[in-house]
Parts: structure tokens; C-alpha cells; sequence
């Protein structure tokens, strides 16, 4: 190799010790990061203890309607809260990108799973410390609630409309007093497909958009609501508990799997059916 050449490597480190930024052949090349600066921060960050500093669940919860009609159902859930962290807390929720969250949307990439609204609402709770009985009651919470619940319509009756959303250039009005259906599941599928023969609505319809864009509602209403709760104090936390029939099946029938979801989520037999 000739002398009068130099190796990438050294290239790059001779490069890397120009103070700000030089351009080569179109190049941009700065300062790299000190290793502390490169390093995440580690969970839990920072979310405010105090209520008077606490956000807004009715608030975060009608933005979250606005984005899902962007965005979809997890993105929805998930960006109202970081968006409001962010601004008191830059190096943590500050460093999150928008739309990080959209794979969520219809069970993860349309597959069915998890509620995308359920997907964003555990990530929040978890990156705020808070413990696994939080999510807990979120997910018992879009089981076995008749959702949507329609408590959007209240801020409509109050004179709230949505804003327009980027890249959106329109929002539609919630319906007024829509059906309702329980799930009975945390998944997509099974949830959307109760709702869908309850009402007779089309998936992909305007009826179904509108569902799934209360549905956003809701979660953040009830995720934001129990962890201002949990922040305040520590010592306050949700009193549900689940489906009774777990404590029968999975001595039973799942002895080797983990799952809290309602026995009838996925089967039609009673829960006492393996009993002699």
C-alpha cells in the first residue's frame, strides 16, 4: 500500500479529532459523543410527583384521538405523554422521536395482537417506574369495559374540536353516543372483530375509525389518571384484581404459561372443565 495513501481508519481518526465538523467529498463529519454523553439514560425517567405539575389526563387523552387519525391506535397512546414530558425533561423523554410507535397500529403492523393502545400505554408505564400492577389494571381496565366509552363526548358537548393533526389535513368530529362492546380480550383481533358484530360496522369503516380513535381516548384518559395517582403516591394503587377464573385454569391447563387474560378469551368451556 503507498505511503501516500492513508487507511480508512486513520482517515476517520484524523478526522474525528477536527474540532466541529469537516466536509469530504460530501461528507459531514463531527465530533463524536464522550462515551457519557453516548450512553442512555436508564428507566425509570423522570415523571412529576407533584399534582399541581402533573398532566392533564382529559387533555393528553383528546390528543391522543387527534393522532390516531395520523398516526394509528399506538402511536395515539404513547406520544401525548412523552410530548408533555419532553419539555421539562430533554435529555430522557426529550430524546424520543415522534412516530416511533406507529409499527403498533391494528395489533402491531395489522396482525392482530396486542391493542396498539395497550402496546403504547404499557412502554409509558413502564419508562416511568411504575410497578406491573399499573399495567394491569390498564389491561384489565380495555377488557372488560364497554368501550368506546364515549366520554369524548362530554368535551365535544363542552365545545372542544379536534385539531388537525400533521400530516393530516382533516380531523373528523367524534360520533355521538356510538355502541359499545367488551372485548373480553386484550387483543386487537378479538376486540375489533366483537365490536365489528355488535354494531354491524365495517372494518375500515367510518364507524370503526371513529372506535378505535375513542378507544385512544380512553387509554390515555385511564393511563395518564392512574400514574399521576401512582406519582403522587406511591402508596396508591388500583385495587382490581383478575378474571377469577385464572386461579382455576392455570393450575389446570396452563401450569407452564404465563397469561392473566379472561379464560373465555379464547375458549368456550367453563373454567372448571379439566376438574374430575
Amino acid at each position: 500500500m503507498s505511503e501516500n495513501l492513508m487507511s480508512r481508519r486513520k482517515f476517520l481518526t484524523k478526522a474525528g479529532a477536527v474540532v466541529g465538523a469537516v466536509t469530504v467529498s460530501g461528507l459531514v463529519l463531527a465530533e463524536r459523543p464522550s462515551p457519557a454523553e453516548a450512553v442512555a439514560t436508564a428507566i425509570p425517567w423522570p415523571y412529576p410527583t407533584d399534582p399541581a405539575l402533573q398532566p392533564d389526563p382529559e387533555t393528553l387523552a383528546r390528543h391522543a384521538y387527534e393522532i390516531y387519525y395520523a398516526a394509528g391506535c399506538a402511536e395515539a397512546t404513547w406520544w401525548p405523554i412523552v410530548e408533555v414530558l419532553s419539555a421539562d425533561n430533554p435529555t430522557t423523554w426529550g430524546t424520543l422521536p415522534k412516530s416511533l410507535f406507529k409499527y403498533g397500529g391494528g395489533g402491531v403492523a395489522s396482525w392482530g395482537t396486542l391493542c396498539g393502545t395497550l402496546n403504547g400505554s404499557a412502554a409509558i408505564i413502564a419508562m416511568t417506574g411504575a410497578p406491573t400492577k399499573i399495567t394491569d389494571e390498564v389491561m384489565q381496565y380495555y377488557g372488560e369495559t364497554p368501550l368506546p366509552t364515549n366520554g369524548i363526548d362530554k368535551a365535544v358537548a363542552a365545545g372542544w374540536t379536534p385539531t388537525p393533526f400533521p400530516p393530516q389535513a382533516t380531523i373528523p368530529a367524534p360520533l355521538p353516543n356510538v355502541p359499545t362492546s367488551t372485548a373480553h380480550s386484550q387483543l386487537c383481533h378479538a376486540s375489533l372483530s366483537q365490536w365489528t358484530m355488535t354494531t354491524g360496522a365495517a372494518d375500515g369503516s367510518r364507524d370503526q375509525k371513529d372506535r378505535c380513535a375513542k378507544a385512544c381516548y380512553d387509554l390515555v384518559l385511564k393511563t395518564t389518571t392512574l400514574l399521576n395517582a401512582y406519582h403522587a403516591d406511591h402508596a396508591n394503587l388500583p385495587l382490581g384484581t383478575l378474571d377469577p377464573t385464572i386461579a382455576t385454569c392455570q393450575p389446570l391447563c396452563h401450569s407452564s404459561a404465563k397469561g392473566k387474560m379472561a379464560c373465555d378469551s379464547c375458549h368456550d368451556q367453563v373454567p372448571g372443565h379439566a376438574l374430575p
